[in-house]
């Protein structure tokens, strides 16, 4: 099963149906982000830490599954020279309509993050990415990409759900109980039917996969970053907040020689 096909119509759908990450940032944001202060999130709540963007104004950016109208202008607007890549045609649409409304500029790509070859070894400063890889299969190799690209001492800010989150029932999370289902590590195409499989999909649903810690981290560390920068956010559901308060979990990882 192709997750790239089947997330980036999943996306799509997200984008029009309004989903939070398709809203285009306000003016105010804009302006916020041009006077030095760009809001850059990787998490759900939390901004990124301004000591992790600053030394960034005016370096080379890529926004890796960052589409949708906030990052891409936020970091245009701050002095990046900013691209994206994304999976979905319809987020990018979003980046798209953004950067025209603000007068800003950047690059847009659509692919997958597993397959950064378009970009030329040790291209970029810094890549940011806003809970992608929970939706790629093979975390390593979208680690190795991002290694690549990136320059001397590059830096890699991402954010990922805590892998606890895919424990719970669905379906009773969406009537406020929170009620222990799968073992993890999950992905919906091992933990799941066959059947529920086809279901979620015909309902444009996303594939997901929690991956582990000790992938998440070791097989960062293993590609050869080192980890300089952590902190945990909320998921802004109450049922899984009360529960559980590091939802999300954000990296900011430098690279270093093998």
């Amino acid at each position: 099963m192709d997750e790239t096909v089947i997330n980036s119509r999943a996306w799509d759908g997200e984008a029009r149906n309004g989903s939070a990450w398709a809203r285009i940032v306000s003016e105010e944001e804009i302006k916020r982000a041009a006077a030095g202060h760009p809001g850059i999130r990787v998490t759900v709540e939390k901004n990124v830490p301004q000591s992790w963007i600053e030394p960034l104004k005016g370096a080379h950016v890529l926004s890796l599954g960052g589409a949708g109208g906030q990052q891409t202008p936020l970091l245009a607007a701050f002095g990046c020279r900013t691209e994206c890549l994304d999976i979905s045609g319809e987020m990018l649409k979003r980046d798209r309509e953004a950067l025209e409304r603000y007068g800003l500029s950047a690059e847009l790509h659509q692919g997958s993050m597993t397959d950064l070859s378009r970009f030329r070894p040790s291209s970029f400063r810094a890549v940011i990415s806003p809970v992608s890889i929970n939706f790629v299969r093979e975390i390593e190799r979208v680690y190795r990409e991002v290694f690549r690209i990136l320059d001397e001492n590059g830096i890699f800010i991402f954010g990922v759900a805590n892998p606890a989150l895919y424990m719970f029932d669905d379906r009773m999370l969406a009537k406020g109980k929170m009620k222990i289902k799968y073992t993890l590590p999950f992905s919906d195409e091992k933990s799941l039917s066959e059947k529920e499989v086809r279901k979620r999909c015909a309902k444009g649903d996303t594939l997901e996969f929690s991956h582990t810690l000790g992938n998440i981290l070791g097989a960062l560390t293993e590609t050869g970053f080192a980890v300089t920068g952590f902190f945990s956010d909320v998921s802004s559901y109450e049922p899984i907040d009360s529960f559980l308060h590091d939802c999300y979990l954000a990296v900011r990882a430098e690279k270093r020689d093998k």
